[in-house]
């Protein structure tokens, strides 16, 4: 439904025609529709918060340098993605930041710098950032709100909303006609709206038409307009990922209608010199222009802060392994998560006959958790993926009916709470019970331990019937192959989950390989499918080894206490429980010392290990706790090899461990999904911690304590502000006195052969824009130590 464009009007804006004569109207369509679709997927989704996945803000700018996509943040936004400079003088001076490091940083980068250039720009007084003007200014300031924020909140605002909307077709329509009965907009402005067509893509061409930018000028307008909305933006593209039926009526395309529109409103006010001023701005907008002096070294200098990491992480992975562990008893596979990485650490130190694996924490297993009750079910599987299976129902008839009625009544109560009249009815009615749950709630000392129910079976997705054999046989092998060379014959799947009251980014603090939800479920599904027989005869007639005895358990990891609760199977052998046991006691030790060792960045400073259990208990009862836990902060590196390589080493909690064996795949193609899959997700998780740091205006979700929760799931807004932050709350990321995230792109390891890396990158384009255009950092283990993938080859971490 796309509207012819309109007669140039180079009256209104006072300029010649931005367009050669020749082009005809339908190119031109054609090239702002086009400029609109590239300004637009600048824009990352975001996920509802009961599915909270981190997610790299700059994902759809992946094919740029990161350099340049600041410079453009910068100029449009007013927001560099980088530390200020008094960050890096304070790294310097404490050393931090070494001689090495910066010298090392001018040579993989290429800076046109010395360095004493660069020590002398950190004593200048910081300049002001000048960025890009738009109408939207003027507007603002007349009217005093905003109307597009506002729009979305009410709009998106389904689950909470007091008065019932009627029926709209779509978002920008929506927006139109309320506008009518908003008195806060003139009757000019409101007349002025309604002479725009109804149908968002023919609105934005008209008023395409009407500015006559070219098309890369309007497609940094666009891009700059749904900045000042950005998490509404981020919310609207979201929906094409996670909601696609919704993307019609409520996807970006609605939005940046909204935005020019409202944007065109505040031009048609501007005085002539006015619009020729604002027409030259922005058709300049999108000219090179050089990258400003500060812009260049400041990067330089995050570069250098890389590059320190860097160099403490390769002397650590190079230093000599001081254990020989004997022959494992149990081999144990945990997401790999960083949170994982203590845990396991101190899980080999108190039970040698442990091993661990690192694999990503879904367990290969792409379902849907339709769980008993009234609420729309729950993916289990990372963000990019779809599920293809759902996990059956767990209860047995009777009981799922009384668990499905109770809901029903919980959800009921809550969509009355906004009902036009509960002002006046509902207190009266459930006041006492809510004021007791209120009470006790208050009083309870402890958050219950976080478990799931065993699976009934897995059924397809689409039609519902159950899966067949040969789709069992290849969800085992691919998960198996993952997961390497099973030599125990008893293996723990340990999934991980959280707890904590009153917390709308709940989900942020569980598995974001399962979407934001625990891990034990995917867990427990995997472990049933590997224990049939079945299954097992025919992989290992495909050539996958497993042990003579081998039988396979769940088990959920509590990252808030480090309690490990284990789902006991009463089919196991017997002669297993030596070996359980042993699991059960280091899994004990295991969460004493990771306790421990965690304890004084919360705050912690009970002595003994039970004080010091129950006080991290009571943080995830505490519906006051603005931080449960640290979650994944600090992460800053992926590492890609043999746990061997990484066994009794001190990674401080900061690395993602994904284990990989190059002997077992001289091809390449387990790494190459292992490139595809892990190292993405770590990215976008990396991505997210950093731009909630450096840019937390745009990308931080702000004080957790002044958020309000918008459509139930949707998202949340801080304070009276309609607009919808994303990304971390400060709280995440701060103690309210320093940083507690050392913003860092992440570091990549992988102990492969260079061929294989760069076999890769030249097939898979995705991995090559992240990795030439400086999103992360890729490293190799080489012969003589850890190398750095750069342009002009690979080079030394530690040499100087």
């Amino acid at each position: 439904m796309r509207a012819t464009m309109r007669e140039s009007m180079k009256q209104f804006m006072g300029e010649p025609a931005a367009m050669d004569a020749t082009t005809s109207t339908s190119q031109q369509s054609f090239q702002y529709r086009d400029a609109l679709k590239r300004a637009t997927d600048a824009i990352a989704p975001v996920w509802p918060l009961d599915q909270w996945i981190a997610v790299n803000p700059w994902w759809g700018l992946k094919h740029q340098p990161i350099e340049q996509v600041s410079h453009d943040l910068n100029r449009r936004a007013g927001q560099p993605m980088t530390m200020p400079a008094q960050f890096y003088r304070h790294a310097w001076e404490t050393g931090r930041i070494t001689p090495h490091d910066l010298r090392q940083a001018l040579r993989q980068g290429s800076y046109a710098f010395s360095e004493q250039r660069l020590v002398d720009y950190l004593a200048l007084p910081a300049k002001p950032i000048t960025s890009l003007c738009s109408a939207w200014d003027i507007l603002e300031a007349q009217t005093g709100f905003d109307p597009i924020a506002e729009s979305c909140a009410s709009y998106f605002d389904q689950h909470q909303q007091r008065w019932a909307s009627c029926s709209v077709p779509s978002l920008y329509y929506a927006w139109k006609k309320t506008v009518q009965h908003d008195l806060r907009w003139s009757t000019e402005q409101r007349c002025s709206l309604q002479s725009l067509p109804d149908n968002a893509a023919a609105a934005s061409e008209q008023v395409a038409a009407d500015w006559e930018l070219t098309p890369d000028a309007f497609e940094v307008l666009a891009h700059t307009l749904l900045l000042r909305v950005n998490g509404w933006a981020s919310w609207c593209q979201g929906i094409s990922w996670h909601t696609p039926e919704q993307q019609k009526e409520a996807g970006i395309s609605q939005l940046v209608a909204m935005v020019l529109a409202w944007e065109w409103l505040g031009v048609r006010q501007l005085n002539q010199q006015q619009k020729s001023e604002w027409f030259a701005q922005w058709q300049a907008a999108d000219a090179a222009l050089t990258t400003h002096y500060d812009h260049e070294a400041l990067w330089c200098w995050q570069h250098a802060y890389e590059v320190g990491y860097q160099r403490m992480l390769a002397a650590t992975l190079t230093a000599p392994s001081t254990s020989s562990p004997p022959a494992a008893q149990v081999q144990a596979a945990f997401c790999i998560d960083v949170r994982s990485e203590r845990f396991r650490r101190h899980l080999e130190q108190a039970a040698p006959t442990v091993a661990t694996l690192g694999v990503a924490g879904f367990f290969a297993m792409p379902v849907t958790d339709a769980a008993i009750g009234p609420e729309r079910a729950l993916p289990r599987v990372p963000g990019l993926l779809k599920p293809t299976y759902r996990v059956g129902a767990t209860q047995p008839q009777q009981q799922g009916v009384k668990r499905y009625q109770k809901e029903s009544q919980r959800q009921s109560v809550r969509h009355a709470k906004y009902a036009p009249l509960s002002t006046f009815t509902l207190v009266e009615t459930t006041g006492i019970a809510w004021g007791w749950k209120l009470i006790k709630d208050s009083l309870r000392k402890q958050a219950p331990v976080a478990q799931c129910d065993a699976p009934a079976g897995l059924f397809h997705t689409y039609d519902g019937e159950p899966i067949a054999r040969h789709e069992k046989i290849a969800l085992a092998k691919n998960l198996l192959t993952l997961l390497g060379n099973l030599t125990a014959p008893l293996l723990v799947l340990v999934g991980h989950d959280s707890q904590s009251e009153n917390n709308p980014h709940h989900a942020g603090l569980t598995c974001g390989a399962c979407g934001g939800q625990g891990g034990g479920m995917n867990a427990r599904v995997a472990a049933a499918l590997l224990n049939d027989p079945d299954v097992q005869q025919s992989v290992q007639q495909m050539g996958i080894s497993l042990p003579s005895a081998f039988y396979v358990l769940a088990a959920t990891h509590c990252t808030l206490t480090d309690r490990v609760h284990i789902y006991r199977d009463k089919q196991m052998p017997v002669g297993l429980e030596a070996a359980l046991t042993t699991f059960e006691s280091g899994v004990q030790r295991a969460g004493e010392a990771t306790r421990l060792e965690r304890a004084s960045a919360l705050g912690v400073d009970e002595t003994t290990h039970v004080a010091r259990l129950k006080t991290l208990a009571m943080r995830g009862a505490d519906w006051s706790q603005p931080r449960p836990e640290w979650g994944l902060v600090n992460n800053a590196a992926l590492i890609l090899a043999p746990r061997s390589l990484t066994q009794g080493k001190m990674l401080e909690g900061r690395a993602f461990l994904h284990d990989y064996h190059p002997s077992e795949d001289p091809d390449g193609k387990v790494l190459e999904r292992l490139m595809m899959a892990p190292m993405l997700v770590a990215s976008w998780i990396n991505l997210q911690y950093y731009a909630s740091t450096v840019v937390p205006e745009l990308y931080g979700a702000g004080n957790k304590l002044l958020h309000s929760v918008v459509g139930g799931h949707v998202g949340v807004i801080e304070g009276n502000s309609p607009q919808l932050r994303i990304g971390l709350p400060e709280q995440s990321l701060r103690d309210g006195e320093k940083l507690h995230h050392e913003p860092l792109r992440l570091t990549v390891v992988i102990d492969a052969p260079k061929e294989r890396i760069e076999a890769i990158l030249k097939r898979q384009p995705v991995v090559a824009d992240l990795i030439n255009h400086r999103w992360l950092w890729l490293t190799r283990i080489g012969d003589e130590g850890v190398e750095c993938y750069t342009p002009q080859g690979w080079q030394p971490v530690l040499a100087d």
